[in-house]
């Protein structure tokens, strides 16, 4: 299967200063209805541009997703290093009633616990207590108790549930960085479509107005050339 294409934008700009070239080119079009009218701009066109401004605005940023997914991974962190502690515990009782040379002792898995990934931690929380459990009684007199077995069956759950929510919110992000691009794409055609049609209303006839429509797509949104924008 062939590589999904990335998306890029179509501007150099940020998205914030698109988002204020599309409110300044509602303006401009409020100021010249009557020849944006006659070039067939319509009340229904207007509504899906300002549609195309909101969906824009509205979209959670980039800095809000990674939030949420730093959140995600800090709880999934606080999940592991607690299940850590209570393995640890057990691999120490289990060390001390049957020798860590012995089957028994290799029954309740790898020790070196900070190596696993997270998946494999959670794996290895199973076969655990499910070994903890087949030895309780032996387990007992280093104070591992059926209600420990427990806690630690929920820590893996625990673990196991934010490592998913931890997947998806990168998925989420990665997601959503292609959809804000989508939408951001959309409404700079539109701005490029209306500010065109604004050039060209103007163009014999005021420099000023055709100068309030041009677009300077660089990383400022600014003429960075020392050529002077082209009059009639």
């Amino acid at each position: 299967m062939a590589k999904k294409e990335m998306i890029v934008a179509k501007f150099n700009f940020a998205f914030s200063f698109l988002k204020q070239l599309a409110d300044e080119l509602v303006g401009l079009i409020e100021r010249d209805l009557a020849e944006f009218t006659d070039r067939g701009f319509t009340a229904t066109k207007k509504t899906a541009l300002q549609a195309a401004i909101d969906a824009v605005e509205n979209f959670p940023t980039d800095e809000q997703l990674q939030g949420i997914k730093i959140s995600t991974t800090q709880t999934k962190d606080a999940a592991r290093a607690n299940l850590e502690t209570q393995m640890r515990t057990v691999f120490l009782a289990a060390k001390n009633t049957s020798g860590e040379k012995t089957g028994k002792f290799r029954e309740f898995g790898d020790v070196n616990l900070t190596k696993q990934t997270d998946s494999d931690l959670v794996r290895s929380a199973k076969a655990m207590i499910a070994t903890a459990t087949k030895y309780v009684t032996d387990l007992g007199g280093e104070g591992i108790t059926a209600a420990k077995i427990a806690l630690m069956t929920t820590t893996r759950s625990e673990l196991d549930k934010a490592i998913d929510k931890q997947k998806n919110a990168i998925k989420d992000r990665d997601n959503a960085t292609e959809a804000r691009i989508i939408l951001a794409n959309e409404l700079y055609d539109l701005v490029v479509r209306y500010d065109d049609t604004g050039k060209d209303i103007w163009v014999t006839k005021s420099e000023a107005k055709y100068n309030d429509y041009v677009i300077y797509n660089t990383p400022s949104g600014t003429d960075e050339s020392v050529v002077p924008p082209v009059t009639p």
